[in-house]
């Protein structure tokens, strides 16, 4: 009987950690980005990081 209930228990914390991964994914990345291509994701992103880029050389140089 023990055995179920540490499976059972072992089962809960996998579901959990499952769940707490899928809302760290979640959050860094928005749903509807999942279905875009390579060539959208980049067409949507590479402005933003070249921003980020040449902002961060003006910060520190």
């Amino acid at each position: 009987m023990s055995k179920t209930s540490d499976f059972e228990a072992d089962l809960l914390s996998l579901q959990q950690f499952r769940d707490w991964l899928a809302s760290l994914v979640e959050a860094q990345q928005p749903q509807e980005e999942w279905s875009l291509s390579l060539e959208q994701l980049k067409q949507r992103w590479e402005p933003r990081m070249q921003e980020r880029a040449s902002g961060a050389s003006r910060m520190f140089f």
